[in-house]
């Protein structure tokens, strides 16, 4: 039994290390390129330590998952393979065979339990100690140009260009909003933005003005230019680890979950770190009986952890939310997952000696595939009537295409679920800060779903053709098709067309729901973690560039009647970026007859330089040279992610008439294209990796594959990163990955036996 144990508790741990990696690498998947970008960017170490940081608290959500899927997929292996009937003939019993899968199940908890209490917590005070170090130098990153950054207390800067990486500003428009009714202006040709220390910034500007009107003063103007000028702006301060509960040490968070006036918060996330420790066990223990009854093959048990691992988070999210709302106290709540699991599979041990034999089901099944199979197949296949043999590749294209989209859509179910969990789980704090509510999340992670399927389908494409074609070799399949005189080369038909399928799909979803699905999830991201609305739907926003090297600003603009409320414009030299124009107005509606934006009870100010060359009021007026209708502020301002390709095409023409730089956009172009084909030159590279590593298992080969898009990633996130710079052609940076993985595919496919 000793050796049994020792066997068991190898192939779990194969198995669950897999899946670890595999799980990790999903989550970080998302965050690849930028983590890159900024590493180009910034030569330090800083990303590093970032990452290393923010890994422990992912391991404890990623532990439970890779404990029950290395159980279930190790006993459904050892069911498909009938070790667990040899066992039972042998005279192993069920409680035999669970101990040491108990065992690895208690040492799992005890390892998450660590990382959960003791050093996620750490990792996320250093982390935010990096936060507070970076957030200067990232300051200057986060401008993008012609958005209008409003993140800054009390000011609203807006950039026509950046150049150098984004250090170098270009047309810089800057409103003081401390008085709202009369914001103090100020723009120049250049700019650059300093760190001066803590959350402290200064934003160094050349060749410029200020204008500032008093309040109440309409007709008084303080104008005065400049060579150079500095304003400092003050960054909201860093959250403290003493402000936030996931940083404070587990005696840390004793006190203020039985004494704090918001004990219920603090007791929630006590209770949550002992939970997501626990749950390791609890899964395990309903994962164990289910594998030892229900093994049946790897296919089976990758689905059984599928549908357990949902169940799972689904009643914690549940529980969670059911606790923060008062309903269910916070103990109750947050363990209500680990209890129902636990107890059903503590039900179920007790059951574990009646283990069933494999259904008489899948034996029949299995006589009439090779009923059918003697069919098809002959001794000598020149005998066989062509006739008869033509339908034989035909019936084989179903089968591999049934198998293989099968894989996919189980990894595509797999890695969306654990993506989708995950983002709860990170956006759950803002989530409970901004009062958002459980239906606004639930929304913006149904928005989000489309763009993840997008992202993920080239890696589950790369694992389902591993999985399909590993474990065809293991089972001597692919030996068989062999000796009927079937080529390697005509069963990677079926697979170039799913994935062609696959690649299309991409293109077309990008083409027509994605962009504004991406609209709609980045704006309740926005309100869940409550920030101001960017980059969305423009009647939202108070600050509008206009088509005529204008700047609108007002209180309310209403989409309906085509009316404005407390509007201000500023008009600019395209030339020269200096200030022509103000006009202000109480009220502002669009007439139809006119075909014109007609102003009420306001004044206009022509100015030359610094001085004024004209000043007048009006109780009604129409000024010439507005050439925005009511249609261009119910638009919405968008970035690549929310355009298909036609209208990132002609944004892109746009600006390069403008002069911008268009570097950033012009990446996001090519990928448009080219990441699509990715998913096509992934299958072409997996199936030679699939045939040399099915003897090895398919372990082995997913591996592989985690390591081929690892790869991919890095390399593809940073020829971005150099061409967002400006470092490298958009097109190389864009399509450089895709040709060195068919260069890749193509010639060790060249070198496969047929």
């Amino acid at each position: 039994m000793r050796t049994t144990s020792r066997y068991l508790i190898r192939e779990v741990l194969a198995d669950a290390g897999l899946g670890l990696l595999v799980f990790t690498f999903v989550i970080f998947m998302r965050e690849a390129g930028r983590l890159l970008e900024m590493a180009v960017r910034d030569s330090s170490f800083s990303i590093l330590r970032a990452f290393l940081y923010a890994l422990p608290s992912t391991l404890v959500f990623t532990l439970p998952m890779a404990c029950l899927v290395g159980l279930l997929i190790a006993l459904g292996r050892f069911g498909g393979d009938n070790e667990l009937v040899a066992w039972r003939a042998a005279g192993v019993s069920g409680w035999q065979l669970a101990r040491p899968l108990a065992a690895f199940a208690i040492a799992s908890a005890v390892l998450c339990g660590m990382f959960s209490l003791w050093i996620a917590p750490a990792g996320a005070r250093a982390l935010l100690r990096l936060e507070g170090g970076l957030a200067n130098s990232e300051a200057a990153f986060a401008v993008q140009p012609r958005v209008f950054l409003e993140n800054i207390p009390h000011a609203v800067v807006y950039v026509s260009d950046v150049t150098d990486g984004g250090r170098r500003w270009r047309n810089v428009f800057v409103a003081d909003t401390s008085v709202p009714a009369s914001p103090r202006i100020t723009v120049a040709r250049e700019g650059t933005l300093l760190a001066t220390g803590p959350n402290r910034l200064q934003l160094h500007l050349e060749r410029g003005e200020t204008y500032e009107v008093p309040a109440g003063k309409p007709q008084s103007l303080l104008a005065s230019t400049f060579a150079t000028t500095d304003i400092p702006f003050t960054l909201p301060a860093p959250r403290s680890g003493r402000a936030v509960l996931e940083a404070l040490t587990t005696r840390q968070l004793w006190h203020p979950a039985h004494y704090a006036a918001d004990w219920r918060a603090a007791r929630i996330e006590l209770h949550r770190r002992f939970a997501l420790a626990f749950a390791c066990l609890a899964l395990a223990l309903l994962g164990i009986p289910l594998g030892l009854r229900t093994g049946r093959g790897k296919a089976g048990g990758f689905v059984l952890t599928l549908a357990l691992v949902f169940g799972y988070y689904v009643l914690f999210i549940f529980g969670i939310a059911m606790a923060r709302q008062g309903r269910l106290a916070p103990g109750l709540g947050v363990w209500a997952a680990d209890l129902v699991c636990a107890g059903f599979g503590v039900w179920l041990l007790f059951g574990t000696e009646r283990i069933p034999a494999r259904s008489n089901r899948n034996r029949d099944w299995v006589a009439w595939l090779r009923e059918r199979a003697g069919r098809w197949v002959r001794p000598n296949r020149l005998a066989v009537p062509r006739a008869q043999r033509s339908g034989m590749p035909r019936l084989l294209d179903g089968y591999v295409a049934r198998e293989f989209v099968g894989y996919v859509g189980l990894l595509l179910a797999a890695f969306l679920i654990l993506i989708l969990a995950f983002t709860f789980f990170e956006l759950l704090g803002d989530m409970l800060r901004t009062h958002a509510g459980l239906p606004m999340m639930l929304r913006y992670l149904f928005f989000l779903t489309p763009q993840m399927l997008y992202t993920l389908a080239p890696l589950a494409i790369l694992v389902g053709v591993l999985v399909t074609f590993g474990l065809m070799s293991k089972a001597n399949e692919i030996t068989a098709m062999k000796a009927c005189g079937i080529s390697i080369y005509r069963l990677l038909i079926p697979v170039v067309a799913v994935a062609l399928l696959f690649a299309a799909a991409q293109f077309g979803l990008d083409q027509s729901f994605l962009p504004a699905f991406n609209r709609r999830q980045d704006a309740l991201r926005a309100a869940i973690k409550g920030r101001p609305a960017q980059t969305f739907e423009r009647p939202e926003r108070k600050w509008v560039y206009g088509q005529e090297h204008d700047i609108f600003y007002f209180q309310y603009f209403d989409p309906v009647r085509d009316e404005f409320s407390n509007v201000s414009i500023w008009s600019f030299d395209p030339a020269t970026f200096r200030l022509r124009r103000h006009i202000y107005a109480r009220d502002a509606h669009w007439d139809r007859r006119l075909q014109a934006w007609v102003f009420e009870s306001g004044w206009e100010r022509e100015l030359s330089g610094i001085g004024v060359s004209r000043f007048q009021t009006f109780n009604i007026a129409s000024f010439s040279g507005i050439a925005e209708r009511p249609d261009y502020f119910k638009t919405e301002a968008r970035e690549s992610a929310q355009m298909n390709y036609e209208e990132l095409a002609e944004y892109v023409q746009d600006l390069k008439r403008g002069g911008y730089d268009v570097s950033r956009l012009a990446v996001q172009l090519n990928k448009k294209i080219s990441y699509p084909l990715i998913t096509l030159i992934m299958a072409l590279l997996a199936f030679p990796f699939a045939l040399s590593v099915g003897r090895r298992g398919t372990v082995t080969g997913i591996a592989v594959a985690i390591g081929v898009a690892i790869l991919y990633w890095l390399s593809s996130g940073f020829l971005e990163a150099l061409g967002n710079l400006d470092q490298i052609p958009a097109a190389m940076a864009a399509w450089t990955p895709d040709l060195m993985f068919l260069i890749a595919g193509l010639y060790f496919l060249l070198r496969v036996p047929t």
